[in-house]
């Protein structure tokens, strides 16, 4: 059985506010093979890094008098926030990341209001994720409504002005979304992975996953019940599982990471890359 990639889970999260520059440095340093990111756009349709559009979790919006005034209620989940396609990228860039679990990660909290929330065109122009690999998270979400190209649009055009030396891996839990942006960067050396959470494997077809994508990513619950990895691995998908945290291991660290390495997946999505790393250096 070979070793699965180590890609760092919105970047170091454990150890710096996810889903900023640093916290993607810092997971490569750590050992990483990869980083994992998500975007969403802008009012004038930039890409930036974010798990969500809303943006109370993850910046410190509320506390910037100026940009209070654009909290709204969004009809569609019935959540009162402020959204990513309500902003221009000049007022993005007044915001500061913070981290999303202060109470369970305060070595991450220490750095709250320090880092940027970046653009997916800085992010390709770091030198250090050359020759890495980076997996680019389409969400789905209210700020798509207010697009006049398809999120898969606005990426392509984004990777075709940089030509990035890293290697790219394209994934969504929206399949329209992944199969649009696979179109749309047609040409560009990429791969496809379709994201899942709550099924079974008797509700996939993994045939005609195969025939579009190169693997699927699935949620620790899922590849705990049932053989996942076997069934993927014959219909010639690759796994890769989310989301390797710590803090939820019940004994041991190594132990938690050892259960997940054992089942055989390709990738592990990991908050702390650095643990990850040990644990497979250890078993040799």
């Amino acid at each position: 059985m070979s070793s699965p990639l180590v890609i760092a889970h919105r970047g170091a999260s454990a150890y710096r506010p996810e889903n900023t520059i640093e916290a993607f440095e810092l997971g490569l340093a750590q050992g990483a093979d990869g980083i994992e990111f998500d975007l969403v756009t802008t009012k004038d349709e930039e890409l930036i890094i974010r798990h969500e559009n809303s943006l109370s979790g993850t910046t410190n919006v509320k506390d910037l008098p100026l940009l209070r005034t654009l909290k709204r209620e969004e009809e569609k989940n019935q959540s009162s926030d402020w959204f990513s396609e309500d902003f221009t990228i000049t007022e993005i860039k007044q915001l500061r990341a913070v981290e999303r679990l202060p109470e369970l990660r305060p070595g991450s909290a220490k750095f709250d209001g320090q880092f940027e929330v970046p653009t997916f065109k800085e992010l390709l122009s770091q030198d250090f994720i050359k020759d890495k690999s980076l997996v680019v998270e389409l969400k789905g979400g209210s700020h798509l409504d207010h697009l006049s190209s398809s999120i898969g649009e606005l990426t392509a055009r984004v990777i075709r002005s940089i030509e990035p030396k890293c290697k790219l891996i394209i994934e969504s839990f929206d399949l329209e979304v992944l199969l649009d942006a696979k179109e749309q960067l047609e040409g560009v050396e990429a791969s496809f992975l379709y994201a899942l959470e709550g099924t079974t494997l008797a509700h996939v077809d993994l045939y005609y996953l195969a025939e579009n994508f190169a693997g699927l990513t699935i949620s620790l619950e899922m590849l705990f019940s049932e053989d996942w990895v076997s069934a993927c691995h014959e219909a010639g998908l690759q796994v890769w599982a989310y989301t390797a945290r710590a803090e939820d291991a019940e004994t041991s660290i190594d132990e938690y990471y050892e259960r997940i390495i054992e089942t055989g997946v390709d990738a592990i999505f990991a908050d702390h890359p650095d643990l990850l790393r040990r644990v497979l250096a250890d078993r040799g």
